[in-house]
């Protein structure tokens, strides 16, 4: 087993790819889809990209009409920024982390991530490409080869 060294009081260190900062930018994300996300990027569990709450919870914690945030998770999963899991919603790790050290970590993480958008019969966006510390977008199917879509990335 690994340990985590804690920074602080319940303080991990993160990382995020700064190409989501153009998606982010060109998402069309309102004031209440950043609060929602931004929650959900605080109460992540470091080891499962995890945030382990319902709608009903997000709602209180933001003093939010519970329509808003519905409205507002739907959003935040088109961008595939967070994607429904069965006990919560987890942040897409291709854009952002807490505490993985180890990179077999993280692609345990992305895989997990991806198997959620495929089981939905959706094609992934967003391809974390550690070895050119890059940030690809992949619009087309799950076939597309990496090399493919080397032409259309993001460095970070």
């Amino acid at each position: 087993m690994v340990r985590r060294k804690r920074i602080g009081n319940g303080v991990y260190w993160g990382a995020f790819a700064l190409g989501w900062f153009k998606h982010l930018h060109s998402s069309n994300l309102n004031s209440t889809d950043y609060r929602v996300l931004f929650l959900l990027c605080e109460k992540m569990k470091f080891d499962d990209n995890t945030a382990y709450l319902k709608q009903k919870e997000i709602s209180e914690a933001l003093n939010m009409d519970k329509g808003n945030v519905s409205k507002s998770i739907k959003k935040l999963r088109e961008e595939q920024f967070i994607f429904k899991n069965k006990n919560g919603f987890m942040i897409n790790p291709h854009l952002f982390y807490v505490a993985k050290g180890r990179s077999i970590d993280r692609e345990i993480l992305r895989d997990e991530f991806d198997d959620l958008i495929r089981e939905a019969g959706l094609d992934r966006k967003f391809n974390l490409n550690e070895d050119e510390h890059k940030l690809e977008e992949h619009p087309d199917k799950w076939e597309k080869s990496l090399s493919e879509s080397a032409h259309n990335h993001i460095p970070f």
